[in-house]
């Protein structure tokens, strides 16, 4: 067995989700291609491998495709860091939807566009009157935008979070969803035409 498959096995045995970036990297990851990309590569942060974004008038992710039980492992944990924050854009309209960190969870049925449910956690620039609110996407109306982290308190360090998916599928979508079948991080920044930077730990799904 190779070093790079012995680390995957060793990271399907600890993980439930996508593959930790810290033990594999990006392999198990896909680059989903935009008009412009943002680049995306592995660095180390204290002594950990995480994955670095830059963002210049820029928007692409990666991505992980593969079946997350919800009803087991409902709890995503994940951690993550931002240069700044895009000041003065309203994140609610088309030509300003940007974000510096987002994570994505899609269900559904990609050949069965509307079935598609999707959660984008998001670390938001705040400058709208309800900055806690969540609301849906000005591009796609079946995404919720959830703002996990405000603002620009605690830019440059890391910040760790948590969120009960199910609960949060279920109150924002008035359905039941039991699993999801992908998982995106995303830094974009070409609404505004701007430049950012963002830092991913590794996500994890664990039990309640």
């Amino acid at each position: 067995m190779s070093a790079s498959l012995a680390l995957l096995v060793l990271a399907a045995a600890l993980s439930v989700g996508p593959p930790p970036f810290s033990l594999v990297g990006l392999q198990g990851w896909k680059a989903q291609d935009g008009k412009r990309d943002t680049r995306y590569d592995l660095v180390e942060d204290g002594g950990t491998r995480v994955l670095h974004a830059v963002c210049d008038d820029s928007a692409s992710g990666e991505s992980w495709q593969g079946t997350v039980d919800l009803r087991a492992t409902p709890i995503l944990r994940w951690r993550w860091k931002i240069a700044g924050i895009y000041p003065d854009i309203d994140e609610r309209v088309k030509g300003g939807s940007d974000f510096p960190a987002r994570v994505y969870l899609l269900a559904g049925h990609r050949w069965l566009p509307w079935t598609i449910k999707a959660l984008a956690y998001v670390w938001s620039n705040g400058a709208h009157p309800d900055p806690q609110s969540p609301f849906p996407s000005p591009y796609f109306k079946q995404e919720m935008i959830v703002p996990v982290r405000i603002g620009a308190q605690g830019v440059g360090q890391w910040q760790e979070e948590s969120r009960d998916v199910r609960a949060d599928f279920a109150r924002y979508f008035k359905a039941e969803v039991d699993k999801i079948g992908a998982v995106v991080v995303m830094t974009d920044c070409d609404d505004a035409h701007g430049r950012g930077e963002a830092w991913y730990g590794d996500l994890r799904f664990e039990p309640r």
